[in-house]
């Protein structure tokens, strides 16, 4: 039996036509059944690589694409990084240390600038009066519109002791200013503790890093043997961390239940539980619009199951948590997975959390609060008077 030469031609046709639909389904980022977007996507490429005036890397196209996706979600949080911008990441979240102005910053909701959660304590950015709703618009005479989050931290960076301006929008005034800052060594020690009183102690969480917990514990432990009988928690310009460390803290004090939980966009939970062994003790935590994230689980936490009472100013309102998805070639895409909740069910995304006791303060009382005691901190005077009619 002998088979036409015809018909040999088209089953070849037909076995390339199969494994090509095959592979373009297996590696299409849109999904099978959308061939005709990851179509237009190919054809786009093609005609601004072929037609544009200059020459363009086939990596920046690809960079570009995945940059544009992530803008695409309008979610400050989601972002595109290449290996360098990854690495710069990672060393920030995971370093004990890196050389830097002192800010945490997001997307500004209405657009303009990119908007300053909180300076950290004893950095250069505090020490220049930089506070929380503050925006920056340039980085060295270069405006931040069109970058990433991360683009704009990496811009502030540099070695110690050089220099960066940066123009600011002032949140108390509606002015722009420009602030020139020296970068320094932003040292990563999170946690500060001292005895007001005979019986009153004070514990500042500055952010929630990976060795928190344990510098907590033993702040902790250590104004117990001091005489502790009640506690404040400063969390004022707490922009947040790892969401694991505040349930760790958390744990210490609550006795049983639900410390957080989260919800992606299909619904499924993941809860956090309290453990067996906990603290008692008459606790108010000091709040303000630079206390975020990880901060506002603590604080969430602690007030559900009416453990402690707030101080301060309306939180900054992030309720949102991020996973990095590492690439084959070292980029990173942050991507917001889902939102987390209080124990009560609280999502307090972009509504933030109003305190108990509101005690307003002005742009200069928080310069101050870093070297302010109980007499000139109006937030903490009022938090040790509670304390003292419990």
């Amino acid at each position: 039996m002998y088979i036409k030469k015809s018909v040999l031609v088209v089953c070849a046709i037909l076995l390339i036509i199969a494994v090509s639909v095959g592979t373009i389904m297996i590696v299409n980022p849109f999904g099978a059944l959308s061939f005709e977007d990851f179509l237009k996507f190919k054809v786009g490429v093609a005609a601004l690589d072929k037609y544009y005036y200059e020459e363009i890397e086939p990596q920046t196209l690809v960079d570009g694409a995945l940059l544009g996706a992530t803008y695409s979600t309008e979610d400050p949080y989601t972002v595109y990084m290449n290996e360098d911008e990854a690495e710069n990441f990672l060393e920030s979240v995971e370093s004990d240390d890196y050389s830097g102005v002192g800010l945490y910053i997001t997307a500004s909701e209405d657009g303009q600038g990119i908007t300053v959660i909180s300076a950290l304590a004893n950095s250069p950015a505090e020490a220049a009066g930089i506070l929380s709703g503050d925006k920056i618009l340039e980085v060295d005479g270069v405006s931040v519109s069109g970058k990433s989050l991360q683009q704009v931290a990496d811009d502030m960076k540099g070695p110690e002791g050089t220099k960066v301006t940066l123009k600011i929008l002032k949140k108390s005034t509606g002015k722009t200013e420009d602030v020139v800052l020296s970068r320094a060594t932003i040292k990563r020690e999170t946690v500060v503790s001292k005895m007001l009183d005979d019986e009153n102690a004070y514990i500042q969480i500055t952010q929630f890093g990976i060795n928190t917990s344990q510098e907590f514990i033993e702040h902790f432990n250590s104004l117990v043997g001091m005489g502790m009988k009640r506690l404040v928690i400063d969390l004022r310009n707490n922009p947040g961390g790892y969401m694991e460390i505040a349930v760790d803290i958390a744990d210490a004090f609550i006795e049983e239940g639900e410390i957080v939980y989260t919800l992606d966009k299909n619904g499924r939970k993941d809860s956090r539980f309290a453990r067996e062994g906990k603290t008692e003790l008459p606790m108010v935590v000091l709040i303000n619009g630079g206390s975020a994230s990880a901060s506002e689980i603590l604080v969430g936490a602690l007030c559900d199951h009416n453990l402690a009472k707030t101080v301060g100013e309306k939180t900054f309102g992030k309720g949102v948590t991020q996973i990095p998805y590492q690439l084959w070639d070292g980029s990173v895409i942050k991507i917001t997975n889902s939102r987390y909740y209080t124990p009560n069910g609280v999502c307090i995304d972009h509504e933030g959390i109003s305190p108990d006791f509101e005690v307003k303060m002005s742009e200069e009382e928080y310069l101050n609060i870093s070297d302010a005691g109980v007499v000139t901190d109006r937030q903490l005077k009022a938090a040790v008077e509670i304390l003292n009619e419990e």
